[in-house]
């Protein structure tokens, strides 16, 4: 398995952006269904005859940009179980989300609006292959390592409007 030996620059991932219809509807499901506080709303006119809305919601030292789609811009194929969602297509398929309580969490997407696509899973340290390659992981990400005596407990969703993928773990 290759090894990552440094880094040639500093790399922050500074956001993740999801494309919408409407802005504010979406800064309401996303702020109802996950609990992300609004920090900014935008209007944008970057060249002569180009307008746009964007926000910006955050929860800890998360980022989420909500930005307008273009008028043609077509929604994705919806596909009806999470396996099609998150592995059937190339590019950026979902929004993950650790939760420290997903029996809450899936009452707090569905009271929003939200649509779970199958049944929530567990991935357990004997159903999961996982070669742990960092050195020194920094603090904040090591509950990724490997699940432990406590399963990691995995929910999938669509939101109402744009059918855009939520994956709540709990680990």
């Amino acid at each position: 398995m290759p090894r990552c030996t440094g880094v040639i620059f500093p790399v922050i991932m500074d956001h993740v952006s999801l494309t919408v219809r409407d802005v504010d509807k979406s800064i309401e499901f996303y702020s109802k269904g996950l609990g992300l506080k609004l920090l900014r709303i935008s209007v944008l006119n970057p060249s002569p005859g180009t307008v746009y809305k964007n926000a910006y919601l955050y929860s800890d030292n998360f980022l989420l940009e909500i930005i307008t789609a273009e008028s043609a811009a077509t929604r994705a194929q919806s596909p009806d179980t999470w396996q099609k969602t998150m592995r059937g297509s190339i590019g950026i398929t979902h929004l993950g989300m650790r939760v420290r309580d997903l029996d809450a969490a899936i009452s707090r997407l569905k009271a929003a609006g939200a649509t779970m696509i199958g049944e929530p899973f567990e991935v357990t340290k004997d159903k999961a292959k996982i070669e742990y390659v960092a050195e020194k992981p920094p603090a904040k990400i090591s509950y990724a390592k490997k699940p432990g005596k406590k399963p990691w407990r995995i929910a999938v969703f669509k939101d109402p409007f744009d059918g855009v993928t939520i994956e709540l773990v709990e680990r």
